[in-house]
């Protein structure tokens, strides 16, 4: 009985694992517990401030914000043509304005990214979708706008069931917060507050948001005595409400401000930018010790 087993466990790995075509992360090798420079010349440019990858779960595009500091920043698109990567040029939706931290839907149908399109001034961001037909992208369509010429919004993250989880930033107080738009019917409703206990005092922005919202990393300010930005990451408690942010640790957060990571959609690496490129390291000494906290 064993060999048929055997012979079954075989055939299981292959189609599980054998079949699939994920991203190959440009033939990188696997970083490990250590933190690397992730894809210099594809993603971690020279002279380029690169920020936000957002990574196809098709595993043949990649987005990400390059160029200058904001607002002066571009989507850098890469793609995978006949097995070979492509060098990264500016995205056809942002070569007419400035646009900055793509992200996908799940289902890789959309890219969301925050933008001043259309606007006099190159400040005023809001959240922007394009939906992807055939093999191109089409045209780039506004989604959500606070009317408040103070308020930005920036840094979408998508579920599977399509919210969009975003930070809001007041520019009086020049402070962040979370906000989510819920999707029904080829409509989002008006952003609500996500209620995530930090210190009220704090500023929070960026949020990466699970896609099944099991758990939301952010930055902030302000908690827990520290001064400048770290990220934190909050599980979803069994009532739904947010339980309180956990520090990411020395692994991710710096002596310096620490804005944004972002995971991969296998769920195996994250993203950490710093000095102006990306940095990738395993999830699981990251992440996943957080949970026994």
């Amino acid at each position: 009985m064993k060999p048929i087993i055997t012979l079954f466990l075989t055939a299981l790995s292959f189609f599980c694992f054998g079949q699939q075509k994920g991203f190959d992360y440009f033939g990188l090798k696997n970083p490990g517990d250590s933190i690397h420079l992730f894809a210099p010349d594809f993603v971690s440019l020279r002279n380029s401030n690169d920020v936000s990858l957002a990574i196809s779960s098709k595993g043949d595009e990649v987005f990400f914000a390059g160029g200058g500091d904001w607002p002066k920043c571009k989507i850098m698109h890469v793609k995978k043509i006949d097995n070979q990567w492509e060098k990264p040029k500016v995205a056809s939706f942002s070569v007419d304005c400035y646009t900055t931290e793509p992200a996908f839907s799940p289902d890789c149908k959309y890219l969301y990214y925050s933008s001043s399109k259309n606007s006099s001034d190159i400040t005023q961001c809001c959240i922007w979708r394009v939906e992807k037909v055939g093999n191109q992208w089409g045209n780039a369509q506004k989604m959500i706008d606070f009317e408040d010429p103070n308020i930005l919004e920036f840094h979408p993250s998508v579920t599977k069931n399509g919210t969009v989880y975003f930070c809001s930033w007041n520019v009086r107080e020049n402070i962040g917060s979370i906000y989510k738009s819920q999707y029904s019917n080829g409509i989002y409703s008006i952003p609500e507050k996500v209620n995530i206990p930090f210190n009220t005092q704090s500023s929070v922005t960026n949020p990466f948001i699970d896609p099944d919202e099991r758990y939301i990393i952010t930055s902030a300010n302000k908690h827990e005595g520290k001064k400048d930005y770290d990220s934190y990451i909050s599980y979803r408690g069994k009532n739904s409400l947010w339980l309180s942010p956990i520090n990411l640790g020395k692994k991710v957060n710096t002596p310096e401000e620490d804005n944004s990571v972002d995971i991969s959609p296998d769920g195996n690496f994250v993203f950490i930018y710093k000095q102006k490129d990306v940095y990738w390291t395993e999830i699981k000494n990251v992440i996943k010790s957080t949970s026994k906290k």
